[in-house]
């Protein structure tokens, strides 16, 4: 069995928050089941938007900015499986997620130089909002992305009512997450 290389994108602001307790969750149960997975912050690095100059399609190569994104690229190129595990900010992505999500511009099917070859895709998702309608955007633009990148989206795990740092151990979520995690094959 091939080994399938896995790409964790925690994306909160708040280090070893909610979200990215969901994130390592999955990690773990994936590490058991032997994938090879690479976690970023990506809150932790600076990622200029994308501007459209299209200088990625024009000369046939990555983004032309030399910032965080540069760390992130090969795995992305390497990856089979994509997570992302983020909090819900005005029922989307936050800003510095949105930002990574911008710059697949490069990988774009039709004119982008390099194409992902990203299989699947997961979204872990927490907010302090009690209602779960409130994810309906979050999840819909997740699908509109993996559908776009051709990424199957394999599962969307939202926790509402997860606001205060920790609040996710109280839902019984991360272990549901962590199996999750071991499934990958």
């Amino acid at each position: 069995m091939a080994n399938k290389n896995v790409l964790v994108l925690a994306g909160s602001p708040r280090k070893n928050g909610n979200s990215e307790m969901m994130a390592d969750a999955f990690i773990k149960g994936a590490e058991k089941s032997g994938r090879t997975v690479h976690k970023i912050r990506v809150a932790a690095l600076n990622i200029h938007g994308c501007t459209a100059c299209n200088q990625c399609w024009n000369l046939r190569q990555n983004c032309i900015f030399d910032d965080g994104m540069r760390e992130i690229e090969p795995l992305l190129e390497a990856a089979d499986v994509l997570v992302i595990a983020t909090p819900l900010y005005w029922s989307m992505v936050p800003a510095q997620v949105k930002a990574v999500i911008d710059r697949l511009y490069q990988y774009d099917p039709a004119n982008g130089a390099k194409h992902l070859h990203i299989q699947e895709s997961i979204l872990l998702a927490c907010g302090e909002t009690a209602d779960a309608s409130d994810f309906d955007m979050i999840k819909k633009f997740f699908t509109m992305v993996s559908a776009f990148n051709g990424m199957k989206v394999r599962d969307m795990i939202v926790s509402p009512a997860t606001n205060a740092k920790g609040d996710v151990a109280a839902t019984g979520l991360l272990s549901i997450i962590e199996k999750l995690g071991e499934s990958i094959v």
